[in-house]
């Protein structure tokens, strides 16, 4: 079985471009007008790299914290498929990276906890997506020009903007991550130098049924670089399946 921990951290070098980063679509709990957006949005500004930073699936049914009826993962796995495949058509020249989160380690932790004689019989969440099929590479992170990451995350806050300045100090770099369903853009100098950490919202349900009224907000992030460095960066708020900018 090849372990969630043996997916790699991934390097790119990228002198000139846009990167576009959505998060936490958590299928079959997708807001189908926020990804929508998200995609034509693509579609649009024809970006050179997007990042899926984490939980594109939701694994609900695997979850320790499941009660009741739920969705079987192999629909969530084709509508992620479906959601690859819509994102390749429109882009057909971005590179795409899938970063895989905590709801993709779902498979993965479920048959080690109840069938561990098992495990060597599952393959990796991205063998079992097919990500390849769409020109799209799995990874545990993705570090552009060695001063700007793409995580999922794991440092949370109980308010905007708290995992965005644990995550930097964390890192001691600029980035974006997901994970808390928020949208923030948090900024610091260090040594004279400027850092920035982008909360990429969410694009799932803000009342799924298995939550009341959550403090999210949808939307993504966008990166653009010139001559390597980072020339501007923004958080794209989504509100009833439009774009606010």
């Amino acid at each position: 079985m090849k372990r969630a921990k043996n997916i790699i951290d991934l390097d790119l070098q990228l002198t000139h471009g846009t990167i576009v980063v959505g998060s936490d679509i958590h299928i079959p709990f997708q807001d189908a007008l926020a990804v929508k957006s998200f995609i034509n949005y693509c579609a649009a500004k024809q970006p050179e790299v997007i990042v899926l930073n984490g939980d594109i699936i939701d694994m609900f049914m695997l979850s320790k914290f499941t009660k009741g009826e739920g969705r079987n993962p192999l629909e969530e796995i084709t509508e992620a498929r479906e959601l690859l495949e819509s994102i390749r058509a429109v882009c057909p020249k971005s590179l795409i990276y899938y970063v895989i989160g905590n709801h993709e380690t779902r498979l993965e932790r479920y048959v080690l906890n109840k069938a561990p004689e098992l495990a060597s019989l599952i393959e990796d969440v991205f063998t079992i997506l097919k990500v390849s099929d769409f020109k799209v590479r799995g990874c545990a992170s993705l570090t552009v020009n060695d001063n700007l990451v793409f995580k999922h995350g794991t440092l949370l806050g109980n308010k905007s903007g708290l995992s965005a300045i644990k995550e930097m100090e964390n890192a001691y770099m600029s980035g974006c991550s997901g994970h808390t369903h928020r949208l923030c853009k948090y900024i610091a100098r260090k040594s004279g130098k400027k850092f920035f950490w982008i909360e990429t919202g969410c694009l799932c349900d803000l009342n799924p049924e298995y939550m009341v009224l959550p403090n999210w907000q949808q939307g993504f992030a966008v990166v653009q670089l010139k001559n390597g460095k980072v020339e501007h960066s923004k958080i794209v708020e989504i509100e009833k399946g439009k774009i606010l900018e």
